[in-house]
C-alpha cells in the first residue's frame, strides 16, 4: 500500500507540474508580454520583488517564527518560485493589465529557471543539491512544458484556447490527488504542520509580499503594480517541488510545506485580487458635489 501511495504521489506531482506550466504557456500572449517587458520600471520592480525581496523575506519570516528546518526549507524554496499559473485570472479580478500579467509570467518563469539552481545551494545548504541537480527537473518539468505551451499558442491560438479548459481540469484533478495522497502517505506530517506555525508563516509571507510590493512599487499605476503584487503573493508550487522531487531522502515535511501552498496561495491570491479591485473602485468614485 505504501508503494502504491508513493507512486501515486509521484505521478500526481509530475502531472500537476507539467499541466500547470503548459497551461501557463497556452495562455501566454507572447506579443503582449514582449511589449510589456520593455517597460524598464516594471521589469526592474518585478525582478526585485521576485528574486531579491521574496527570498530574503522567506528567510526572515522563517527565523522570526522559529520554523523547524524542513518547513523553513519549504518556505525558502517557495520564496524562489514566484507567480502562480492562474495570475491572468487574478489580474482580471483586480482589473489589472492583462498584457503586464503575461509579461510577469514570462519574467517569473525564466527568472526562476535561472536563479533557483544558483540560489538553492546558498539558501538551503542542508538540501545538498548542486546546480545540476536543481536545474534538471526545472528544465524538464518547468521550462519544457512552458515552452511547449507557448509554441502551441503561437501556432494556433484557437487550439490553445480549446486545450486550456481540458488541461485546467487535469491540473485541478492532479492537485486533489496530490493533496489526498500526500495526506494518506504523510498524514502525521500534515497534521503536525498545524501546530508548527507553517500555515501562519505562509499567510504572513504572502501578505507582506503582496502589500509591500503594491505599496512600494513607486511610479507604477494600479494596473501594473497590481500585477506585481498578485504575482509575488502567489507561488509556483510545481517549481518549488521540483528540486525536492529530484533529491532522494529529502525531508517529506519540506514537500508538505509546498503542497500546503497549493491550497493557500489560491485563497490568498483571490482575496487579495478582490481587495485590489475594491480599492481601485473606491479611488475612482467621484467625491460629493
Amino acid at each position: 500500500m505504501a508503494e502504491i501511495l508513493r507512486y501515486t504521489l509521484q505521478i500526481a506531482l509530475i502531472s500537476f507540474m507539467i499541466g500547470s506550466l503548459s497551461d501557463t504557456g497556452l495562455k501566454l500572449d507572447l506579443a503582449d508580454a514582449r511589449a510589456a517587458v520593455g517597460d524598464v520600471r516594471f521589469l526592474l520592480s518585478s525582478l526585485f520583488w521576485c528574486f531579491m525581496a521574496g527570498p530574503l523575506l522567506a528567510i526572515a519570516v522563517s527565523h522570526f517564527l522559529g520554523l523547524s528546518e524542513p518547513y523553513a526549507l519549504g518556505l525558502m524554496l517557495l520564496g524562489l518560485t514566484p507567480c502562480a499559473p492562474f495570475l491572468p485570472v487574478l489580474s482580471d479580478v483586480a482589473k489589472a493589465s492583462s498584457a503586464y500579467a503575461a509579461a510577469f509570467i514570462l519574467i517569473a518563469a525564466l527568472g526562476t529557471i535561472i536563479v533557483m539552481p544558483v540560489a538553492t545551494p546558498f539558501v538551503a545548504p542542508d538540501l545538498h543539491a548542486g546546480v545540476g541537480v536543481v536545474a534538471r527537473p526545472l528544465l524538464l518539468l518547468v521550462l519544457a512544458p512552458f515552452v511547449v505551451g507557448i509554441i502551441v499558442r503561437q501556432l494556433s491560438a484557437d487550439f490553445a484556447n480549446r486545450c486550456d479548459p481540458i488541461i485546467r481540469k487535469l491540473v485541478t484533478f492532479s492537485i486533489i490527488v496530490l493533496f489526498l495522497s500526500a495526506i494518506a502517505q504523510n498524514w502525521g506530517d500534515m497534521l503536525g504542520a498545524i501546530g508548527t506555525r507553517a500555515i501562519a508563516a505562509q499567510l504572513i509571507y504572502y501578505a507582506l509580499l503582496g502589500a509591500g510590493s503594491y505599496a512600494l512599487s513607486f511610479g507604477l499605476p494600479h494596473e501594473k503594480r497590481s500585477v506585481i503584487a498578485l504575482g509575488v503573493a502567489t507561488r509556483n508550487v510545481g517549481a518549488a517541488l521540483a528540486p525536492l522531487s529530484a533529491i532522494p531522502g529529502s525531508d517529506p515535511r519540506a514537500s508538505t510545506m509546498c503542497i500546503l501552498a497549493a491550497c493557500i496561495t489560491p485563497f490568498v491570491g483571490f482575496a487579495f485580487a478582490k481587495l485590489l479591485s475594491l480599492s481601485r473602485s473606491v479611488r475612482r468614485e467621484p467625491g460629493p458635489g
